[in-house]
């Protein structure tokens, strides 16, 4: 998430990488805190109305400008968490 947010990934390597580490990890079992999840099942629930083909992009559909600011703001929720 921090190499997207900074500008070193790319928005569709970003989200193809990101449901691809997501999946790995929902499939091994892996348990979150309550906060820590919702904002990573949020980043999921963003990618999934994203388009990382970007042929396949609608009007109205997520920019990868739009991703990356949510992504960041994810990340300020998940920074904000640490010092809970």
């Amino acid at each position: 998430m921090r190499q997207f947010a900074g500008g070193r990934l790319s928005a569709p390597d970003f989200a193809s990488a990101w449901l691809a580490a997501r999946r790995r990890v929902l499939a091994g079992g892996e348990r979150l805190r309550k906060r820590f999840d919702r904002v990573l099942t949020n980043v999921f629930y963003q990618l999934d109305d994203y388009a990382i083909d970007p042929a396949l992009r609608e009007p109205g559909d997520m920019t990868d400008a739009d991703l990356k600011q949510y992504v960041q703001g994810a990340l300020d929720d998940l920074d904000a968490l640490e010092g809970k």
